[in-house]
């Protein structure tokens, strides 16, 4: 291939929008059904039920990035008052309107009354139904499909209320395949200036094995730990 053309290939990858947010969706897709599978053991050993949300803006206008917040805040105060946490997912789409998918898990006696929910939500309109296929709505919330034209500053899905071990495993499964080999199962590891990652318990950084190329990811190196200096 032409040195001109391999140019031209590497600057149209680096650079496309579009495969920018393909790739930004296929890790949160990754994310989010890890935190759906954690979340779902964890309601399993706490006998939770999980109850599909859907909150929609009457007026885009009065959109801002608090309004989630501030409606899992009230709803997870409500819990806590029975002695209860609050996991969760949502995403955030713009299909004419702007609205939010949510995944919750609550207890089994707990029921929201319209009242509550309208005050808890003053925005738009809402619509709750049992979740019996926890698995298909997460698919469902994941599509992503129109998320293109959300707001500056919004984030297309958000999760909460895991235990550590569901934390862990979250991370762990946005950590790139040939690092797992290289970390005890229960540690986890985050990005280290510089490149490469480091292991949040020992300090050890791990470098990829692999550089890009026109034709794809190439291994060249066995990946040799180093460490942070204290």
């Amino acid at each position: 291939m032409p040195a001109a053309r391999r140019a031209e290939l590497v600057k149209k990858n680096e650079t496309s929008t579009s495969l920018a947010l393909r790739k930004r969706k296929k890790a949160a897709r990754k994310k989010l059904k890890q935190t759906i599978k954690e979340q779902w053991r964890y309601a399993k050993a706490n006998n939770l039920r999980a109850v599909a949300v859907t909150l929609t803006f009457a007026d885009n206008a009065r959109f801002t990035t608090t309004r989630i917040s501030a409606f899992l805040n009230k709803l997870r105060r409500a819990l806590k008052r029975k002695g209860h946490g609050l996991p969760y997912v949502w995403t955030l789409e713009r299909e004419g309107r702007l609205h939010y998918h949510l995944l919750l898990w609550l207890p089994r006696d707990f029921k929201f009354a319209p009242e509550k929910l309208k005050k808890w939500w003053s925005w738009g309109s809402t619509w709750v139904g049992s979740c019996r296929s926890p698995s298909a709505w997460g698919r469902y919330i994941a599509k992503f499909d129109s998320t293109a034209k959300l707001p500056k500053g919004a984030r297309i899905h958000g999760a909460g209320g895991m235990d550590e071990e569901g934390k862990t495993a979250v991370l762990r499964a946005a950590l790139p395949r040939w690092l797992l080999p290289l970390l005890p199962v229960s540690q986890r590891a985050r990005r280290c200036p510089g490149g490469g990652w480091v292991d949040a318990e020992t300090g050890v950084i791990h470098r990829s094995p692999y550089k890009w190329t026109p034709w794809g990811p190439k291994l060249i190196s066995v990946s040799q730990p180093s460490f942070i200096s204290p």
